[in-house]
């Protein structure tokens, strides 16, 4: 009875010894798996490339954006009391809103940016030093310090993405080129252009007075539809078509060598009279080259340059609205 009993014993034993290395033996091996997914070369770098340029807790703080492809060339917008204008020869412009959201919101995204070098031996080749780089310096408040300064250099090989660094740091970073179209495109598209940049009345009635014509043509709202020169318009489509055209309508510039107090623009007129009993018109001035002509609009501070096919869009005449 008792050898038997003491057989049972070391079975059990042995079985229970045997469980605990089968137990540590799949821990070791756990550990060594979790071990080769934290360290794998791949993901490593993939973690790496994880990258932000600016943190996003600092953008409302900037209030003042410098892009250069030159150091001689530095496009300059600045934010006033929430609203972003673009410096100009010395005068504000109105800047487009949206367009620099967009771009801080690129730069306060994280994305995958992972680093091509840590010497400063590959700056010159790779066109990151200060004379050759392109350049966005963001500042905010007092400080003399700016929030980021960020060198943008050459394209890589297959034009997709581009090289990267903060300035006054040797690590180069690589990613995808969404930078382009605001580093190198023109002052004026930065420029809010709009000649209503916020209409946001119906309009009731528009009298237009195009160039080269003697009679005024009268549009007016009535009844949920419109009347030309007080007969009921058939084509009511066309004429909110028109509407929208206006209000929509943009200039290629602003002429800052005219102001909207000059005596030049009486070549043609628009008059929109709005629901809230307010009056805004649009005046045409003298022909500018590059098939261009000068308008103010009144109660505004700047000129605007429109293309002629502008000018055509919404300066209609009657019979553009008798058609079918």
């Amino acid at each position: 009875m008792v050898n038997r009993r003491t057989k049972a014993e070391t079975f059990n034993a042995q079985t229970a010894k045997k469980i605990r290395f089968l137990a540590g033996l799949v821990v070791v091996l756990a550990l060594i798996y979790a071990g080769t997914l934290i360290f794998e070369p791949e993901r490593v770098n993939t973690r790496n490339a994880s990258f932000v340029w600016l943190d996003a807790k600092w953008q409302d703080q900037a209030d003042r954006i410098e892009i250069s492809q030159a150091p001689e060339d530095t496009l300059s917008l600045t934010r006033q009391n929430n609203t972003w204008f673009v410096s100009r020869d010395g005068v504000e412009y109105p800047a487009k809103q949206a367009r620099i959201d967009d771009f801080l919101r690129i730069l306060t995204t994280r994305g995958s940016y992972p680093v091509r070098g840590a010497e400063a031996a590959s700056h010159e080749r790779l066109g990151l030093t200060e004379n050759t780089a392109s350049r966005v310096i963001i500042r905010g408040g007092a400080s003399t310090y700016p929030l980021l300064d960020l060198l943008i250099g050459n394209e890589d090989l297959t034009g997709s993405e581009i090289y990267l660094r903060k300035n006054n740091q040797n690590e180069v970073r690589s990613g995808q080129n969404t930078f382009s179209p605001y580093i190198s495109g023109p002052v004026t598209a930065w420029l809010n252009l709009r000649l209503f940049p916020e209409p946001d009345e119906e309009v009731q009635r528009i009298t237009v007075l195009a160039p080269v014509v003697e009679e005024a043509l009268i549009l007016a709202r009535q009844a949920g539809g419109w009347t030309i020169d007080g007969n009921v318009a058939i084509n009511t489509q066309r004429i909110e078509s028109y509407i929208r055209s206006i209000l929509d309508a943009e200039g290629e510039d602003f002429i800052p060598t005219l102001k909207p107090a000059d005596p030049v623009f009486n070549e043609g007129r628009i008059v929109l009279e709005f629901g809230n009993g307010t009056t805004r018109t649009i005046s045409l001035g003298p022909s500018l080259e590059s098939n261009q002509r000068s308008a103010a609009v009144s109660g505004g501070a700047f000129v605007y340059a429109l293309a002629e096919w502008t000018v055509e869009r919404i300066f209609r005449d009657r019979t553009y609205f008798e058609q079918q």
